[in-house]
């Protein structure tokens, strides 16, 4: 088509002649006077001229192509028919398109678009070529749109143009092709390894129906029926909302909208896309290209993790809404989903991420995680019978965790490599001790930066209390034991809910056991302890310190696992009256912690020194309130009991424990100080544990605490060292005679 324009316009004498000496190094009259006059291209050709042999050989062109279009059922999936008709390319779109590719592929098209423009620098495509080839010098202009920002060619990423000389005007700016296209065109059809990093490509054929609750599969039947009715126009399709924690199965629901439609699912990681390109627009403009590309539903997620990184304003400096992350990042989402005709996922794992404001309908579907029920059938579909171990029974492992799919397919991918190695030959069966294993390196792993786990040290044994709280514990740990006899077979779930979770407060002065309690109660619930470290919780960004605790309280659900908060004074404060900025936001904190907690549904303790501190909201919504005193007497002498009832410890016949417990008012935790403490001396003394060195040391604990003792402290540390101890030695021994000085030495 170019050579026959070439010689048209030759003829008319727009265009250098073939006698021309230096065509392209000026502009002659002649061609001036052609472009000005009334000379047209619209006479016929001579028979055996240039003009008439390029006419032919365009009708020859069409003529081939129509006869493999008729004869090639291929022909529909070569790479260019795809992009046509992925991006509804029309017939002047399609040429532009072919105009830009043109020269990667044939090395002639450069030099003749330099002649047909009568520049020898001019070696590629222009909008003012395409006007001169296709349309009059008066209908140029109306060819502008097709490269318009917002159009289709350059919006979707199929072509580009030289933005590097701003002054030259559009219609002369050359029109380059995208890389990715050109490889597309060449049948480098697969996944663009350019994403990889943050893309996965995925078939949908022949997919195994979720395991879902009935509400829940409802609605996924719901959704795949619309969109198999909606083949042929899935832009009449909303985008889709997926809502739910990490692995819960978001990727698969818009795996099913992709089947139902008969396309594959493009995977988004928007968090790493975003480190691979300057912009966000930049990064969806190129997947939502590829999604087309590769005929495949756009399935998002990160967004609430993207709009997360919110720039903090100077001090002093007011921040500006409108340029909240929430609204920038979403009115980039919203242009870019305006011009994608195809289906748009978008998964989130926060219920309160807001939603952006798009252009099209959004549906939100809220995906919960697997009941004990759901979870044991997918346990059996993920580790079929055949390669559990007698103890790894799916019932038993549905309800000792609360896991996402991916989690409990994560768990068995993990067990199945550890054992991969010992089972050379056969497949490897996996035990249930190696599951458990697994699941719990997991959840230590993700809560491993916040939180500490607890290993167990004590037995009931060691635990002295009141029988007050003796009677509390036991509730503590039977509303836990009996909670589905009672929510479910009694039918109170009805009324209260059926994930009631479960809290308690233990408050009482430092050392009376309140951490080795919650220790001992984790065990006889067979539950991991994790204890939250306060000072990497709260942060001084505003709802950082949200951010954090509800993540914490998200993994301890899904782990199933008791959460320990120990000083919790310092988190779950009285709300004060707002005198400042810092009293809005500290209340606000508070009220968060106040929710969370309430709709909490593991285990949680909170201990605490000081119990007035605490909101009184706060102490509303626990379940259990423990109070640990000091002990009595009688509780302190089986306090000293239990501390040196150790078989080995070498103990002097005069130890009296009935007299240190009543002259020694001491807690738990002070009298194994003591203990301890007296042991040490005992043992750089070479002797035996006796009264003296155990009413020393717990001396020594009293006035450390700032408790009233009777003596001098002095008398204290002339036992504690000894006569014969080097200190005080060194101390009697005469000051050792003055060397004589040096001489010195000359120079």
């Amino acid at each position: 088509m170019l050579e026959l324009r070439l010689r048209q316009l030759q003829r008319v004498g727009r265009l250098p002649s073939d006698g021309e000496r230096f065509p392209g190094t000026s502009i002659s009259p002649r061609e001036i006077d052609a472009r000005l006059g009334s000379a047209t291209d619209s006479g016929l050709a001579r028979p055996g001229t240039p003009e008439a042999e390029a006419a032919e050989r365009v009708r020859e062109a069409l003529r081939a192509r129509e006869a493999i279009e008729a004869a090639d059922p291929a022909f529909e999936q070569l790479p260019l028919q795809q992009i046509r008709r992925a991006f509804s390319l029309d017939d002047d779109e399609y040429f532009l398109l072919l105009l830009s590719l043109g020269p990667e592929f044939d090395p002639t098209l450069p030099r003749l678009c330099a002649f047909l423009q009568n520049h020898f620098e001019r070696q590629y495509p222009t909008l003012a070529l395409v006007a001169d080839c296709l349309s009059s010098p008066d209908q140029a202009a109306d060819l502008r749109h097709l490269l318009d920002p917002a159009g289709t060619l350059r919006a979707s990423g199929l072509l580009r143009i030289d933005e590097g000389r701003p002054t030259t005007p559009l219609m002369s700016q050359a029109i380059l092709a995208e890389p990715r296209i050109v490889r597309f065109v060449e049948g480098q059809t697969a996944l663009d390894p350019a994403l990889t990093p943050c893309c996965t490509l995925e078939r949908t054929e022949a997919l195994a129906p979720p395991i879902l609750d009935a509400e829940t599969e409802a609605t996924y039947e719901r959704m795949v029926a619309s969109a198999t009715a909606a083949v042929g126009c899935p832009w009449d399709l909303p985008v889709y909302m997926l809502r739910g924690p990490d692995g819960v199965g978001k990727r698969r629901f818009a795996a099913g909208i992709a089947a139902g439609l008969g396309m594959r699912l493009l995977a988004v990681d928007l968090v790493a896309m975003r480190g691979l390109y300057s912009t966000v627009g930049d990064g969806l403009r190129v997947v939502l290209r590829e999604g087309r590309l590769q005929q495949a539903v756009v399935h998002l997620h990160g967004w609430e993790q993207l709009i997360d990184v919110a720039p903090i304003p100077a001090e002093g400096q007011v921040p500006d809404p409108s340029l909240a992350p929430e609204l920038v990042i979403g009115r980039t989402l919203a242009l870019a989903v305006e011009t994608h005709p195809g289906v748009v996922c978008l998964g989130v794992a926060k219920r309160d991420a807001p939603a952006p404001r798009l252009p099209r309908r959004i549906e939100t579907i809220d995906i919960p995680v697997p009941t004990a029920r759901e979870a044991t059938r997918l346990w059996d579909r993920m580790l079929p019978a055949a390669r559990r171990g007698d103890d790894a029974g799916s019932a038993t492992l549905a309800e000792a965790y609360d896991l996402t799919p991916g989690q409990i397919l994560a768990a068995v991918r993990e067990a199945e490599q550890r054992v991969a190695a010992s089972a050379v030959g056969r497949p490897p069966r996996l035990s249930g001790g190696l599951l458990r294993v697994v699941v719990r390196d997991q959840i230590r792993t993700r809560l491993g930066d916040v939180a500490t786990l607890i290993e167990p040290a004590w037995r009931w044994d060691d635990l002295v209390v009141s029988r007050d709280v003796s009677v509390q514990l036991l509730e503590f740990i039977n509303r836990h034991r009996y909670r589905s006899r009672v929510l479910d077979e009694w039918g109170l779930g009805r009324r209260f809910g059926h994930r009631i979770g479960l809290s308690a407060l233990f408050e009482g002065p430092s050392g009376t056991g309140k951490t080795m309690t919650a220790s001992l109660v984790a065990q006889e619930l067979g539950l991991n302890l994790y204890q939250i470290e306060l000072s990497k919780v709260v942060s001084r960004w505003l709802g950082e310190t949200e951010k954090m605790l509800g993540r914490i309280f998200d993994e301890a659900e899904r782990g199933r696992v008791m959460l320990l908060f120990d000083e919790a004074d310092s988190l779950f404060s009285k709300r004060t009256s707002v005198q400042s900025s810092n009293d809005r936001y500290a209340n606000l904190e508070v009220n968060y912690l106040l929710q969370r907690v309430e709709h909490f549904t593991g285990v949680a303790v909170l201990t605490t020194n000081f119990p007035e501190s605490l909101d009184d909201a706060f102490k509303r919504r626990l379940s259990v309130r423990v109070t640990f005193p000091r002990p009595l007497a009688a509780e302190r002498e089986r306090l000293w009991q239990t501390m040196l009832s150790e078989p080995r410890l070498p103990r002097a016949a005069d130890v009296d424990v009935a007299a240190l417990a009543r002259t020694f008012e001491l807690s738990g935790g002070l009298i194994r100080n003591a203990v301890l403490r007296a042991a040490f001396m005992a043992a750089s003394r070479e002797r035996p544990l006796d009264q003296s060195l155990l009413s020393l040391a717990a001396r020594i604990e009293m006035r450390e605490q700032g408790l009233l003792v009777q003596g001098s402290p002095h008398d204290d540390l002339a036992a504690l060292v000894g006569p014969e101890g080097p200190f005080l030695a060194a101390a009697d021994d005469a000051a050792p005679a003055k060397r004589p000085k040096s001489p010195r030495r000359p120079g």
